[in-house]
């Protein structure tokens, strides 16, 4: 999570009224955790908003372009213009657009911005540059965006680039959105474990490293594993604690466990 702040105002989450406010992790700190983990195959790269610091992910992803690991980047599109696509174009990236609605006036209702023209502009650049491998869009599937989502996928399928939807949960969100049914959550086992069970870690915008951004939901896990800014991530991932952590995600049944992206298939 490169940056809490956000440029848009959208009404599914309240991450756009975020300031950073401790210090920020030195790139050079992301890359050596990175080249540490030797069998590290994605890096996702969120914020709030990741575009707001174009520069520390530049910098990131030359700093690991040596390596086989996959940057992906999830972003609202307004600051992915022509420039800043053509620079990473050549890079092992896969660039994520949020698209929720393709109607104008419910766009504004989404983003509380009017940036339809500025986000599809730069969606369209992207589209034209990179290999259909490296970009897709996702959506967030609501009671209030349900109605548009088949449109998004039709504009999706167009420009022959993936689409994928996501749940909408409002914890941890703090939006206005409403999810579209009671998440139905049953006790672990081989077809609904957390997938980020010692499969995922999450390095926040001041050096802290969790094993997901909910972990501090879990009870006794309250504490970050480490800190990158004083430690190696070698150290961090064979703490006790860590082992703690992890043996506790197995039995996790927290609501974020039916987004799609924690979801081991069967």
């Amino acid at each position: 999570m490169i940056t809490n702040e956000c440029n848009q105002r959208c009404t599914k989450c309240s991450h756009w009224k975020n300031k950073d406010n401790a210090t920020r992790l030195p790139v050079e700190k992301i890359i050596t955790a990175l080249k540490s983990i030797s069998t590290a195959k994605e890096f996702c790269i969120v914020g709030g908003e990741p575009t707001l610091f174009k520069m520390e992910f530049c910098d990131i992803l030359q700093g690991i372009s040596e390596t086989s690991i996959r940057t992906t980047i999830v972003t609202n599109g307004v600051l992915a213009d022509k420039n800043f696509i053509d620079k990473i174009a050549n890079y092992n990236i896969h660039i994520v657009f949020s698209i929720d609605t393709l109607d104008r006036k419910f766009w504004k209702f989404v983003r509380g911005t009017n940036s339809y023209d500025i986000v599809f502009q730069n969606l369209e650049h992207a589209t034209t540059v990179l290999n259909p491998s490296k970009i897709s869009i996702q959506s967030v599937y609501s009671k209030e965006t349900k109605s548009h989502i088949a449109q998004v996928a039709e504009y999706a399928k167009q420009k022959n680039i993936y689409h994928s939807i996501q749940d909408y949960i409002s914890d941890g969100f703090n939006g206005s959105w409403s999810e579209t049914e009671a998440k139905q959550i049953i006790p672990p086992n081989e077809g609904q474990q957390c997938f980020s069970v010692n499969r995922n870690l999450s390095i926040m915008q001041n050096g802290d490293v969790f094993t997901c951004f909910q972990q501090s939901w879990i009870k006794e896990c309250h504490n970050p594993l480490g800190n990158l800014h004083t430690q190696r991530i070698d150290d961090i991932l064979i703490s006790d604690y860590t082992l703690f952590v992890s043996k506790k995600m197995t039995v996790c049944n927290l609501p974020c466990k039916v987004l799609k992206c924690n979801i081991k298939e069967s």
